[in-house]
């Protein structure tokens, strides 16, 4: 059975017109950070199912949604940081949840620019910012395929004439999460985190 999975960032409370057509058939939907409103997550909801950790521009109620969490998808452990790289090398935070969960991918965000590469057995993808433009940056998104035997990473450009998009090769195939002691992962409480923004507790 394959699972398809839709990876968003940097949203900043909008969220760009393209995403409802290009996460249109996912299974589930990974936002790492800076969302921005609750209704941002609201309308993913609409798509299927969503996971989401806080970014450092991320106010109440959104902050208050995990900085760093891991979820198993089709057998496949993913990590979600919300600031991964800095000037080319893993974050701290990074690499304490590389460590702690050791996960098959790791996804991030922060910087709005798409990228795609590995780290020993590791995949890690920045699916570029998916809502509010930031400076001339190209908008995008990602679509993350789980197969029986490999993990596939696509990214998925969003602005119109923006360059095409491009897959990786297979990643190992997926492995069982090993959590730490206590960990479980949760569904983001979005509707709970909509409710708060408009003051109703």
């Amino acid at each position: 059975m394959v699972l398809r999975v839709g990876l968003i960032s940097d949203t900043h409370g909008v969220l760009h017109p393209a995403v409802t057509r290009v996460f249109a058939r996912v299974d589930h939907i990974l936002h790492t950070g800076d969302i921005g409103s609750a209704d941002v997550l609201e309308q993913l909801e609409r798509l299927a199912p969503v996971t989401a950790i806080s970014g450092n521009a991320d106010r109440p109620p959104l902050s208050r949604l995990p900085h760093t969490r891991c979820v198993e998808l089709g057998g496949t452990p993913i990590l979600l940081v919300h600031q991964g790289m800095e000037r080319g090398r893993l974050t701290a935070e990074l690499e304490a949840g590389l460590r702690r969960h050791r996960p098959a991918v790791a996804v991030y965000g922060h910087s709005h620019v798409a990228a795609v590469s590995r780290r020993a057995d590791v995949l890690l993808v920045n699916p570029g910012g998916g809502g509010r433009r930031r400076f001339n940056l190209p908008r995008s998104v990602a679509g993350l395929t789980i197969g029986a035997h490999d993990v596939r990473v696509r990214l998925r450009m969003l602005d119109a004439g923006a360059t095409v998009s491009r897959e990786t090769p297979a990643a190992p195939a997926p492995r069982t999460a090993v959590p730490a002691r206590g960990y479980r992962a949760r569904r983001t409480p979005s509707r709970r985190a909509s409710n708060r923004a408009r003051g109703g507790g």
